[in-house]
């Protein structure tokens, strides 16, 4: 957890890994963030046992550099 200067505001972050194979099929292309957000909940719920929540409208970020195999998921 890290607070802002003002100490207003607070960020906290968890770390995971992500499910057995789903690494490797960010860097083939099967899942990117150009997929359609429903397609990608789908997906993701049916091979990895992903929340449709959390890998749709959650589902923030891919990195490094939007294109990775890390995931930022609120």
């Amino acid at each position: 957890m890290t607070k802002s200067p003002n100490k207003h505001n607070r960020i906290t972050a968890r770390s995971c890994p992500l499910e057995e194979g789903l690494a490797e099929e960010i860097e083939k292309g099967k899942v990117s963030p150009k997929d359609d957000p429903k397609d990608r909940s789908k997906y993701l719920h049916e091979n990895f046992g992903w929340d449709r929540q959390d890998a749709g409208a959650k589902l923030w970020s891919f990195g490094p550099e939007n294109n990775g195999p890390n995931l930022v998921v609120d």
